[in-house]
């Protein structure tokens, strides 16, 4: 990947539905030239998808909440796998830290998940219940949240 290649990713990651004729115009080449870069970059997997960033706010998911998990040491790749699959977790990952998994759980209130984490998370096999097993944090307002690798 060159400098040409990372500046039409800073544009698309801007704006996926730019032009490539605005691209290319910005940058000093042809859309020929950008069609072409972007097509080897989807080609090659460094562009993974384009997609439509939603506010959940907006759209009546006002609740969001990090969720620490407390998994079987044999279980943990397999309990995020399962998880994943859940329309409410934007996001999962496992940790080294304090918990095994570390997710992002929307809704559209306190209650709602609440309710998925008793009907659905806890249900999982695999997943501890108990003090200190599952750790829920609270957004109290959201200051940056994004995918945008920045480059130089």
């Amino acid at each position: 990947m060159d400098d040409l290649d990372k500046q039409i990713l800073n544009i698309l990651q801007d704006n996926d539905k730019t032009p490539y004729y605005e691209i290319g115009k910005r940058l000093g080449v042809g859309s020929t030239t950008v069609h072409s870069r972007v097509k080897k970059l989807v080609e090659n997997g460094t562009i993974k998808r384009f997609a439509a960033i939603v506010d959940p706010k907006l759209v009546g998911y006002t609740a969001c909440k990090m969720v620490g998990l407390t998994v079987q040491p044999d279980k943990i790749e397999e309990v995020a796998e399962k998880i994943s699959k859940f329309d409410e977790v934007t996001m999962i990952g496992t940790t080294g830290g304090d918990h095994d998994i570390v997710m992002e759980v929307i809704g559209p209130d306190e209650r709602a998940i609440g309710r998925f984490i008793n009907e659905k998370i806890k249900t999982v096999e695999g997943v501890k219940s108990g003090i200190g097993m599952i750790h829920v944090s609270t957004f109290t307002e959201i200051y940056k949240h994004n995918h945008k690798i920045v480059f130089y």
